[in-house]
Parts: structure tokens; C-alpha cells; sequence
């Protein structure tokens, strides 16, 4: 039976109307609380490809799909899986696609707590997921294959994204047995990398890590191995490195991953007809510290023990916001598990070497106003009480009318008729004679105008998957991503790829998230 779909306008207006003739925008929303459905995945119905939504449920959809009369599948752990005709999806959307949950009521005996549980209980649940990291070698490949996906890294600062680079990738991947970064079969090619200038840039969100004084993540440190963003997402992928270590306190899942946490069923859920087990873990004290905690949730399927889902979230202690998380989610195909996304986000701080300031301040007799140019974008909110900008010529405060942005990085000062003298206008000459001051102002980064601050942000690196090639072994005739460079200086395999048009670029809808 096919589901048709709610559509509103309620965000369209933060939609770039060029690409509306090109693209269709969609949400995925749970029926029940209304809340965004977290990297839902969208699949074309007959086909092998499809796309992933992203943290607040969005997601593009090239406008070919609807002429094509095409179906989408739309699926998440944990509810019940949507058909929808792509031609009832409208051009000028966001379509709004409601997912309902499906969970299954979970017995009182299979609830493991730390007080009062039986050691039953508390071995039940040690076992399933003793089983799952016992099978990995059985559910996931151990054959060479591929999977062309969606790339991105980006920072988010107050709700804002900076500095987005994304493309098309291919991952080549030996199988399970093998060093996902030594082995020299296990590559990565790019058909498509740039950074996106519809997002506003930051060069100093980008510097280089010092770990000591002016970018550092504290009381941590990121892996540098391999050097580029998509090497060290790979090495956080603690299913695919199970054999290796891939982070704190997952650490080596095969060895520490059980002795590192206690655990607990919270729930029995679907993925279509697949029941699966909801296992909470949270790190133990003699493994964090007394500084950190740590905890995460596991989805493993009841029949084969297969590990569909792991996330996991590092905290400070008293600090609610995770200074790390991982995500990461495997889909079968065939009789084995194949990766549908993984996400890693860690939070820095980072200290501004050049103060946000003031660059120049003219006047402009025919526009009764002056304008304020500064060395970086302002934050808009900032401008608002004009009572923040004074000016005084000839000794005379000047009356201002409003203020207002005049592009980016430029403030026009109106002022009001009559503010300036007749007899005394504003020249070149007479400049020297004015003296301004101007207060509580921001940049977009948050920083004060001519106060060097500590910013903190998080950075994200992020691939979903698209399309999966079961049996696909290294070809001999693409660029390799050079796992010691920055992937802005790879070469980008152009033209390589013919059918590239089934791979799309799903840039987040919007330059903020709610």
C-alpha cells in the first residue's frame, strides 16, 4: 500500500529556490512526539541506491526520482517502514514524512539493573552481546567490496555551520579481516569534493590542532593516523576496527568492550520484520576516571546476533553536552552487514589569534551615514540597540536613527536630519576630529570586538552511504585518497564514475539547525 505525505511550508523560505526545479526537500518526523527521525534511511524501490537523512530528519531528492515515477522506502530502527510514490511528493515541499514507531513491550525478566538484579538477569544480557562481538566474523564481509556514499565535515558553532567540505566518495574495503588503514587494498577514491560556499567560512576553525594553546581538545586528543578528516572517521568506527583500538572507553570491542561497561536491556524494537534488542552500556569508574563518564546503546537483532547500531557518548563530569559521540549504523544486505553511515563529532576549543576589529569607518554625506567595515562577519542580533554606537565630531554626540547591515561584514550607522551641522560638515580632512566608540558587538564565531576569546565548537565527519558493491575488488585505473593529506588536496577521479547522477550531494536544507 502506498502512504502519501503531508506537506508544508513552514521552513520553505530557507530553501534556495535555484535548486527547487532540481530537487525535491523532505523531513522524516516520528508520528509520535513529532520529533525529527535521526538519519533515517531512504531507499529507491528496485534499486540498489537511495540516501540517508540527516540529525534533523532532512534530506534531498534528486527531482529525476519523481519523474521516473520511482519509490521510496523510508526505514529506521525502530519503526515501521514507509512506501511512498515520488511523484506525490511536492515540488515546492518541505515534504514532512511521518514514520510510525514500532517497539515490542519488554518482559520485566529480561530487565537487568545494577541494584536488586538476579544473576540471571545481569548474565542475560552480558551474553547476547558476548554472542554479538563472538559472531562479527559470521554477519559481517570478509570479501572484498565497496560503497559509494555521501562525505562531509563541517564545524557547528551556536547552531550555525561552518566551513562544510563534501563530496562523493567510493570506500574499498578488503573485508573484516583485514587493517581497515594498513592494508594496502583498502582504499578510497573521490568523484566529487569541494567546500560549499553557500556556508559561511572560518579559517580559524580550520587551524592545525596545537593541543596546548590555541586549538586543543581538553583532557583528550584526536588519532592522527592517517592525517586527513575521513581517515580519522575511519578509525572511530569501532564495529569495522573491532580487532584495533578505535576510541575511549570502547577501546578494542573484541577484548574490552564487555569488561569496559555494565548493561541493559531497555527495549525489544523493529527493523521491518528484524526484532532487536535495545542494550544501554554505560563505562565503568576504573575505566573513565572520576573525571568522565560515558555511556552509549547497542541495537543487536535477536535471531543472529547481529550488531546493527552503536553509539556511544564521552561526557566531562557535570558537563551535559558530550565532548564526544559516535554513531554508527550497519544495514544487511545479502546475509551480511554493510555500512549505511557513521558519525563522529568531538568537541575543541579554540582561541582567536586575530581579535575580531574594526578595519575601516568612512562617511558618506548623501547617505547621512557612516559605515563601519570590520574583519569579519557580524553576528545581525548583535547590531540591534543602537544605543551600542556613538559618535562624537567637533565634540557634539551624533544622533543616530538606525543601524542596519549593509553586507556581511559592513554596519551602516544612519544618522539622524540635522545630526551633523550645516556649517561643519564631514570631510576626509575633518575625520580626524570624530571619535566613535562601539560595544557588544559579536562576530557569527561569538567573539567580542577587540577581546581574544576561547571559543568552544564541535566538529563533525560524517558518511552515508548510498549504494554497496558486495564482491567488488580494487580497480587498477582511479585516484587513491592519499591517507597522509587533507582531502582538499586529493586528486578528484572526474568523469570516472558514468552513472554519477545516482549519487547526490544531500547539503544540510539549512545554514542553521533548529
Amino acid at each position: 500500500m502506498l502512504i502519501s505525505v503531508i506537506a508544508t511550508n513552514a521552513i520553505a523560505q530557507n530553501v534556495s529556490s535555484e535548486n527547487v526545479d532540481k530537487e525535491i526537500f523532505c523531513q522524516v518526523i516520528d508520528l509520535s512526539d513529532k520529533l525529527p527521525v535521526v538519519f533515517a534511511t531512504v531507499s529507491i524501490k528496485d534499486k540498489n541506491n537511495g540516501v540517508i537523512a540527516d540529525a534533523d530528519g532532512y534530506f534531498r531528492l534528486p527531482y529525476k526520482y519523481k519523474t521516473q515515477n520511482d519509490v521510496l522506502i523510508i526505514s529506521s530502527i525502530g519503526y515501521e517502514s514507509k512506501t511512498i510514490e515520488a511523484n506525490s511528493l511536492l515540488d515546492n515541499g518541505p515534504n514532512v514524512i511521518y514514520l510510525k514507531p514500532k517497539i515490542e513491550a519488554l518482559s520485566a525478566v529480561t530487565i537487568t539493573t545494577k541494584k536488586g538484579q538476579t544473576k540471571k538477569e545481569y548474565e542475560n544480557v552480558r551474553e547476547i552481546v558476548g554472542k554479538a562481538i563472538s559472531k562479527m566474523r559470521a554477519n559481517f564481509p570478509t570479501k572484498p567490496h565497496s560503497y559509494i556514499g555521501y562525505y562531509r565535515d563541517y564545524q557547528l558553532l551556536q547552531n550555525k555551520y561552518f566551513n562544510l567540505n563534501e563530496g562523493i566518495i567510493e570506500v574499498f574495503d578488503e573485508g573484516f579481516h583485514t587493517n581497515k588503514m594498513l592494508f594496502k587494498n583498502n582504499q578510497s577514491s573521490l568523484y566529487k569534493f569541494k567546500q560549499n560556499s553557500k556556508f559561511p567560512k572560518d579559517t580559524l576553525l580550520t587551524q592545525e590542532y596545537d593541543n596546548q594553546k590555541y586549538k586543543y581538545i581538553k583532557d583528550a586528543t584526536i588519532s592522527s593516523i592517517g592525517g586527513n578528516e575521513l581517515s580519522i572517521l575511519t578509525v572511530h568506527n569501532a564495529i569495522r576496527n573491532y580487532e584495533y583500538h578505535s576510541f575511549s572507553f570502547v577501546h578494542t570491542l573484541k577484548e574490552d568492550f564487555l569488561n569496559n561497561h555494565e548493561f541493559r536491556i531497555a527495549q525489544k524494537l523493529y527493523l521491518d520484520d528484524t526484532l532487536l534488542y535495545e542494550i544501554k552500556f554505560f563505562a565503568i569508574e576504573d575505566v573513565t576516571g572520576v573525571k568522565n563518564t560515558a555511556d552509549g546503546t547497542i541495537y543487536i537483532a535477536a535471531d543472529n546476533y547481529a550488531i546493527h547500531k552503536l553509539e556511544c557518548f564521552g561526557y566531562k563530569v557535570g558537563d551535559p553536552d558530550p565532548f564526544f559521540s559516535v554513531k554508527i549504523e550497519y544495514k544487511p544486505k545479502g546475509d551480511r552487514m554493510y555500512l549505511n553511515y557513521i558519525s563522529f563529532n568531538n568537541k575543541f576549543k579554540v582561541k582567536s589569534r586575530d581579535d575580531f576589529q574594526i578595519d575601516d569607518v568612512s562617511f558618506d554625506q548623501g547617505e547621512n551615514a557612516f559605515f563601519v567595515r570590520f574583519n569579519n562577519t557580524v553576528d545581525k542580533r548583535t547590531i540591534a540597540n543602537s544605543k551600542n554606537f556613538r559618535f562624537i565630531y567637533k565634540r557634539k554626540k551624533l544622533k543616530v536613527n538606525s543601524v542596519t547591515l549593509e553586507d556581511s561584514k559592513t554596519v551602516k550607522i544612519s544618522l539622524i536630519n540635522g545630526a551633523i551641522p550645516s556649517g561643519s560638515p564631514i570631510t576626509e580632512e575633518s575625520m580626524k576630529d570624530l571619535t566613535y566608540k562601539i560595544k557588544k558587538v559579536t562576530d557569527i564565531t561569538g567573539r567580542g570586538l577587540n577581546k581574544k576569546t576561547f571559543i568552544r565548537v564541535n566538529q563533525f565527519r560524517e558518511l552515508f552511504v548510498q549504494e554497496v558493491f558486495q564482491n567488488k575488488t580494487l580497480p587498477d585505473n582511479l585516484y587513491f585518497v592519499n591517507k597522509s593529506e587533507k582531502l582538499s588536496e586529493s586528486l578528484i577521479n572526474k568523469d570516472k564514475l558514468k552513472n554519477i547522477s545516482d549519487y547526490w550531494v544531500n547539503s544540510p536544507l539549512k545554514a542553521t539547525k533548529n
